[in-house]
C-alpha cells in the first residue's frame, strides 16, 4: 500500500528558489477556495502545499509541468481528501503521542546523516519557523497511516488459493529471465457507486484522453496531473520500474501488449478506467534455481500491498464522496 515515508527533510532543503511564475503568486490576497465539513481551505495553504511538489516536479527530466492552475487543481483535490481524512481522526479519537512523533523525526534526521537536534538547528537556520512546521506535518501523516491502518490494512484478506495461485504465477512468467517494466499510468475514477450512464461518460472522458495521447497533442504527465485520481497524478504518473507479478493482476496482459513508448487503450476496473504507457522494459536472465526460499512469505506480502491499494483507493473515494465539499474558486475545479 501507499506509504508516507518520511521525506520531509528531503524537500525543506531543496533550493529556495522557485519558477517566477510561482514566486509571483505570494502576492495574492487570501481567500477562502473551498469548504471541506466545517474547514475551510485558503488560496494561500494552496500555493503552499504546491510549491514543494512543484519543486520536486521540476528535478524529474521525465515529467513536463503543465499550467500551474492545473496543478493547483490536483493539489486541492490532495488537501480536500486530507482534511476529510483528518476530520475521520478526530471523530475516531486518534491521538499521537509526542514520542512517535520524535521516532519518526530522529528516522528523518538519520537518513540524511543528522542527529535530530543537528536537523532542528540546521532547519531554524534556515527558516525559524520550518522545524515547528514539519514537527506538526509529521504529526498529521501519523494520524493519517493510524486512521489507514483502522480502516484499510486491518481489513486486508488474502487465502492460501491466491498465495498459492500467485506462486504459480511467479514461476511461470519468471522461468528463465526476470523482466521489469518502467510504466507511467493514470486512473479516471468511477464514483463509488457508478451508474450506467455515469460508466458511460468516465469511459468517453477516458477515450478522448487516450486520442489526445495517440495524436501526440499532450504529454502524458501533464495529462496526468491534470485527470488522474491515482495516488502517483501528481508525480506525473510515474510508477517507476516494478515487476509484472507486482501490479494488480487486471493490468498485466496490458502492459505484455505495449511496446516500449506505447500507450495502452483505457482499461476498465472497479476503480475507473487507466492507461498506462510502457516507457522501458529491463531483462535479467536468472538461473534455473533462483526461486527465493521464501517466495510464499513475499507472494504473501506483495498480495497484501496489491489488495491495500485497492481498498484504500476505494476508501479514499468513500470519503471524498461522503464529506461536505464544496469549492468556492472555480478556477481551481478539476476537470
Amino acid at each position: 500500500m501507499r506509504s508516507l515515508r518520511p521525506i520531509l527533510l528531503g524537500i525543506l532543503l531543496l533550493p529556495a528558489t522557485l519558477p517566477s511564475t510561482v514566486c509571483a503568486e505570494d502576492e495574492v490576497v487570501d481567500r477562502s477556495i473551498a469548504i471541506v465539513n466545517h474547514h475551510v481551505i485558503t488560496e494561500t495553504e494552496l500555493i503552499d502545499e504546491s510549491k514543494d511538489i512543484i519543486k520536486q516536479l521540476s528535478t524529474k527530466k521525465e515529467i513536463t509541468l503543465p499550467p500551474l492552475n492545473e496543478i493547483y487543481s490536483q493539489v486541492l483535490e490532495h488537501l480536500i481528501l486530507k482534511t476529510a481524512q483528518e476530520d475521520l481522526a478526530e471523530q475516531y479519537g486518534i491521538r499521537i503521542r509526542d514520542e512517535e512523533i520524535n521516532e519518526r523525526l530522529t528516522l528523518v534526521a538519520k537518513q540524511n546523516g543528522l542527529s535530530l537536534t543537528e536537523m532542528r538547528d540546521l532547519m531554524e537556520k534556515q527558516d525559524p519557523d520550518s522545524f515547528i512546521a514539519t514537527r506538526n506535518a509529521v504529526k498529521t501523516e501519523l494520524t493519517l497511516e493510524e486512521l489507514r491502518n483502522q480502516e484499510v490494512v486491518a481489513r486486508i484478506r488474502v487465502t492460501p488459493e491466491e498465495v498459492k495461485h500467485f506462486v504459480q504465477r511467479k514461476l511461470g512468467l519468471n522461468n528463465e529471465q526476470r523482466v521489469r517494466y518502467h510504466l507511467q499510468h493514470m486512473l479516471i475514477a468511477l464514483p463509488d457507486t457508478p451508474t450506467p450512464e455515469q460508466i458511460a461518460q468516465v469511459k468517453a472522458k477516458a477515450n478522448g484522453i487516450w486520442q489526445q495521447l495517440t495524436l501526440g497533442e499532450d504529454n502524458f504527465s501533464q495529462l496526468a496531473i491534470r485527470y488522474s485520481a491515482d495516488a502517483k497524478a501528481l508525480e506525473g504518473g510515474v510508477l517507476g520500474w516494478v515487476g509484472l507479478v507486482e501490479g494488480p493482476t487486471l493490468l498485466e496482459d496490458t502492459v505484455l501488449q505495449l511496446g516500449e513508448n506505447e500507450t495502452s487503450k483505457p482499461v476498465q476496473s472497479p476503480l475507473g478506467f487507466h492507461i498506462l504507457r510502457l516507457l522501458g522494459r529491463d531483462v535479467e536472465k536468472i538461473s534455473a534455481n533462483a526461486v527465493p526460499a521464501d517466495i510464499e512469505t513475499q507472494a504473501m506480502k506483495i498480495l497484501r500491498n496489491q489488495k491495500g491499494n485497492q481498498l484504500y483507493e476505494q476508501w479514499l473515494r468513500r470519503v471524498r464522496d461522503e464529506a461536505f465539499v464544496k469549492i468556492l474558486a472555480p478556477e481551481y475545479q478539476r476537470d
